[in-house]
């Protein structure tokens, strides 16, 4: 009975999968202004077959980002990419984290 129990918790329990890309730019140095800010979006699989949607482009999110905290302009963005899977259902999840800087915040380039 017990090892049906663990199975059954096995089985109905999800996972998730997580990987991530860090988009470089030029090194810039953040203005003592600046905030850390992410955006991010789901979709949904079924059976991981069948997408009934799937979650908003890499450009979108930024757009969206800058539009929301008003960033003059932001750099440093991360892109993480996972899914949770239950069962018969996936939830793919992307989110960017970026350094915000606000308008009239000054910046300095720093050679690498």
């Amino acid at each position: 009975m017990r090892s049906w129990v663990l199975a059954l918790f096995f089985v109905l329990s999800g996972c998730t999968l997580h990987y991530s890309k860090q988009a470089m730019f030029e090194a810039v140095e953040p203005s003592p202004d600046a905030t850390f800010v992410s955006e991010e979006d789901s979709g949904l699989d079924l059976f991981g077959i069948v997408t009934l949607s799937e979650p908003d482009h890499f450009a979108v999110l930024v757009a969206r980002a800058k539009r929301r905290y008003r960033c003059d302009r932001m750099h440093s963005i991360q892109l993480d990419y996972y899914s949770e899977f239950w069962i018969l259902v996936a939830f793919p999840i992307v989110r960017i984290t970026a350094v915000c800087e606000p308008p009239g915040a000054t910046t300095t380039a720093t050679s690498s």
